[in-house]
């Protein structure tokens, strides 16, 4: 029989967001009752209707899962797509909140940072987005890093693109 985390992945593999009752049929079946309700299995039904564009039904799923404790892979990645919810929903200041009361796991920072320029963009703010999606690139930089981070530094809000 296979684990809860290999039918979840399976399921992930084979997403097809063309037929939303189905995934939800589907991921009804895979759910126990007992999963359902569970922090996991919260997450797991606010991804999917996050999959499916439905953020509005995502959100209070997300909240619901990282409010009874999901593993810390779970919490990285709930934080992350709480906060891109948010932002497609227009709480751009939610979503930066969200990415900046909490330290992300290495792996997640790149996605994190990401997440906080595209917030910053649609505030308004395209230079701050802009520095913070150069200084994200930072380790990627070798021996660029020195210009980079002075060009950066020069950006001012007012120079919107």
């Amino acid at each position: 029989m296979q684990s809860w985390d290999d039918r979840i992945a399976e399921f992930w593999r084979d997403a097809d967001d063309t037929d939303p009752a189905r995934m939800r049929a589907q991921i009804d079946q895979l759910l126990s009752p007992a999963e359902c309700s569970d922090a996991r299995g919260l997450f797991e039904r606010a991804s999917l209707e996050d999959f499916l564009g439905d953020e509005s039904a995502a959100v209070p799923l997300y909240e619901a899962s990282l409010s009874q404790g999901l593993d810390l892979d779970r919490e990285n990645r709930a934080r992350i797509q709480l906060a891109s919810s948010l932002r497609n929903l227009g709480r751009q200041d939610d979503a930066l909140q969200m990415l900046a009361e909490f330290e992300f796991s290495t792996e997640y920072l790149p996605a994190r940072d990401a997440f906080v320029a595209l917030a910053l963009w649609d505030k308004g703010d395209g230079a701050q987005a802009l520095r913070n999606a150069l200084q994200a690139a930072d380790p990627a930089l070798g021996r660029y890093r020195r210009a980079i981070e002075a060009y950066a530094a020069e950006l001012f809000d007012d120079r919107q693109p």
